[in-house]
């Protein structure tokens, strides 16, 4: 995916997959800074003596980073389960209730954080719509995420839904997971979701192939 340019007044330069070790090891330093030396939150897999937070997860994710220079300033990372192994968000999210749709078609998105200079900005948005994208083009229908109850509204703005009630979380407390139909342009417009406009334009692409099935039920 090409990298996204922005203007300098928005302090971040590019938004764009990482893939190279020089980049993985500034987002790994960049979780490590916001979750634990910033929000001093339990991270069981945090790495103290190297200052990095990287789980089994990253192994076969795709992770997406905003960068101002050199600098990392928001991350999110992707799983699709085609892809890679999800290990205890399988049962976490109730993926095996998705059917026929699991794992061809779904995909879990975690490890959002933004900057504190940044947090007012539009840039966890722009992750989003970038993750969004992505998934768009890798023919995921479904995706999941958690977050406690101050981001539940942020999610529900973009159109994800609540779907089986709170959790309780080892790392982050009682979370809601919530889930999004990528190609449900009906909600995303009821929502005023950002994500609308991105699949308006994957429809109208003569390249795109939506799949003709995505407004059946559920696989359960």
């Amino acid at each position: 995916m090409a990298a996204i340019p922005f203007i300098r007044r928005r302090r971040w330069d590019t938004i764009r997959v990482v893939t190279d070790a020089e980049g993985l090891e500034k987002i790994f330093a960049f979780r490590y800074r916001i979750y634990v030396e910033e929000m001093h939150r339990f991270q069981k897999d945090a790495d103290h003596a190297r200052r990095r937070i990287r789980d089994s997860l990253d192994d076969g994710a795709i992770n997406i980073a905003a960068f101002d220079g050199d600098e990392v300033v928001g991350v999110v990372r992707a799983n699709e389960s085609r892809q890679s192994s999800l290990g205890a968000y399988e049962s976490f999210f109730q993926l095996d209730r998705m059917g026929k749709d699991h794992p061809p078609h779904t995909s879990i998105v975690t490890r959002l954080m933004i900057a504190p200079h940044l947090r007012r900005s539009t840039l966890a948005v722009r992750l989003c719509i970038e993750c969004y994208t992505l998934g768009l083009e890798e023919g995921i229908k479904w995706c999941f995420i958690d977050c406690n109850d101050h981001l539940v509204d942020f999610f529900r703005g973009l159109g994800f839904m609540p779907y089986i009630g709170k959790v309780d979380h080892e790392e982050y407390g009682e979370v809601t997971p919530m889930r999004l139909r990528l190609n449900d342009l009906e909600h995303l417009e009821a929502v005023r979701s950002p994500f609308a406009a991105c699949l308006r334009n994957w429809l109208d692409n003569p390249l795109a192939q939506p799949d003709p099935t995505v407004a059946g039920g559920l696989g359960d």
